[in-house]
């Protein structure tokens, strides 16, 4: 858990404390100090990754807290599969955007970070946020969060992080000669030809993936 995420977290507890009720999105932005409430909506669906989290859409208040508020304020939070794994070590990363597995989204910036498995926290890797589902044939499915590599070039076969015309998208690179095709890995989509008129380049190189899950609490969803 990211100092940032625990401050969400955090407030939430102390709020609900005091008050006897879970704050509004806004109540949230004000308290942690955010511009924009798609910052706390951010947040809010990685705390429900964590199983620290429920939401119910279309509600004021429509939080509420299904982890374990001791362990979560001690930052002793499962963080995704590789958690389940042993000895496993974590270093922080920046978690600088979100990338499309579909159409292109346009490209824009966070500040955060985020924990990886050390060996994925190569010298000046950079986390993304992975939405939609282009790429599930490789295992990388909407949600999930990619460690990449910052580099300009890339092999054929190697799957990249492209920006296209200002917008953004994870995909396999494929060139010959003057012609680029960004290729899904969904059989169910259609590459992407990038032409010579369109403003191209390769922000860097697919480094692993990690998931976070839901927590395990025993009950059969049948």
């Amino acid at each position: 858990m990211t100092p940032k995420q625990k401050r969400v977290l955090d407030f939430i507890l102390c709020f609900v404390e005091e008050h006897g009720f879970q704050p509004s999105q806004l109540e949230i932005a004000q308290g942690c100090g955010f511009e924009s409430l798609g910052t706390v909506q951010h947040y809010l669906r990685i705390l429900e990754r964590h199983g620290l989290l429920a939401r119910q859409s279309n509600a004021k208040r429509g939080l509420q807290l299904t982890g374990n508020p001791t362990l979560a304020q001690e930052g002793a939070v499962p963080v995704g599969a590789f958690a389940q794994g042993g000895n496993v070590s974590f270093l922080e990363l920046p978690l600088v955007g979100i990338v499309a597995a579909g159409k292109p989204v346009h490209a824009f910036e966070l500040a955060d970070a985020i924990e990886v498995p050390s060996a994925m926290a190569g010298p000046g890797n950079v986390v993304y946020e992975v939405r939609g589902d282009s790429m599930v044939e490789m295992g990388i499915m909407d949600g999930d969060y990619v460690a990449v590599h910052p580099q300009s070039v890339a092999e054929n076969g190697q799957t990249v992080i492209a920006e296209v015309n200002g917008s953004i998208t994870i995909k396999k690179y494929q060139r010959k000669g003057n012609t680029i095709q960004l290729l899904p890995a969904n059989a169910a989509m259609s590459p992407i030809a990038v032409t010579e008129e369109d403003e191209f380049h390769i922000r860097g190189i697919l480094v692993g993936s990690m998931r976070f899950y839901r927590k395990w609490t025993g009950k059969s969803s049948t």
